[in-house]
């Protein structure tokens, strides 16, 4: 396990200012739910594909794609709730489902990333297709304490009420937009910076845009279905898994994943990399974007 001490001053950086202007937005051919790329001309090369967690989509990414862009072509697509929830041919139809969604956005060899609840679909897509991934990294994925207690009934604990309060809190605030009158705008951003306390360190150093046009934005109504897919997590996905490359992100006060599970975390991928960030909670890229980013493309490298 390699620890990483993040430098203070890196904390909340912004990568690329211009990232608003950079990131497009567009449909999926499928179904129409959005997909997320970059505005320059893409290099050569496998795709990397940002997978989001639970009440998100691929725009929770958008803050560091223009700097992950730069190596080669990157993709975020939302994965819908229809594609999460189990037809009659069981949980390997849905992944199976799954991977029809992102090969219609990106051919495969994948390299995936994934944060949070995107991490657990990795490991389910490693685990059942590995030939279509080239490379993982999983960002402050709860592996195994969120799932085990979602399966063992507990979906409704502290932690899953503070996701839910978040989300509720981040829909209701920014209901109108972009109507929201400016006087209560302010208002509204030191709310939901107040939201945040638990999820990330320190929620005053985020910048505005990343809470507003990332976080907030990015708003889907799949978190049931997300909780239904973890209770759902066959029993394969605890077992030991080397067969691609892994690199594991983890914050040092993140609640998802606390420290008590970095040895479980460790045991279900024994040949993985594990980073553990100092000063960093449960969002990674935008806390330590710089330390995350590096970590990624290091791993792609190698």
């Amino acid at each position: 396990m390699t620890l990483q001490d993040a430098h203070p001053d890196e904390y909340g950086a912004v990568l690329a200012p211009d990232w608003v202007d950079r990131v497009v937005r567009d449909h999926h051919p499928h179904d129409g739910s959005w997909i997320y790329t970059i505005d320059t001309p893409r290099p050569d090369g496998p795709a990397l594909l940002l997978l989001h967690g639970v009440g998100n989509d691929g725009g929770i990414w958008a803050p560091v794609m223009p700097t992950l862009a730069e190596r080669g072509p990157v993709v975020a697509p939302t994965v819908p709730a229809r594609l999460l929830k189990t037809p009659e041919g069981g949980r390997a139809e849905t992944i199976d489902a799954m991977l029809d969604h992102l090969a219609a956005v990106a051919p495969p060899p994948w390299r995936l990333v994934g944060h949070s609840m995107g991490g657990v679909l990795t490991g389910l897509i490693l685990r059942y297709r590995p030939d279509l991934v080239a490379a993982a990294v999983l960002v402050n994925s709860p592996l195994p304490s969120v799932t085990r207690r979602i399966q063992e009934g507990d979906s409704l604990d502290r932690t899953g009420r503070a996701l839910l309060m978040l989300k509720a809190l981040s829909r209701a605030t920014s209901f109108g937009r972009p109507r929201l009158p400016k006087l209560l705008r302010g208002p509204e951003l030191l709310l939901v910076r107040t939201a945040l306390n638990g999820f990330v360190i320190d929620p005053g150093a985020l910048d505005a845009r990343v809470i507003t046009r990332a976080i907030m934005s990015t708003r889907t109504s799949d978190g049931l279905d997300f909780i239904t897919l973890a209770r759902e997590i066959p029993e394969t996905d605890s077992q030991p898994f080397d067969e691609v490359p892994v690199a594991i992100v983890l914050g040092r006060g993140d609640p998802l994943v606390p420290e008590s599970d970095f040895e479980t975390v460790q045991a279900r991928y024994p040949a993985a990399t594990i980073h553990v960030l100092e000063r960093c909670s449960h969002f990674a890229q935008f806390e330590q974007p710089a330390r995350t980013l590096q970590i990624i493309e290091d791993h792609l490298r190698s």
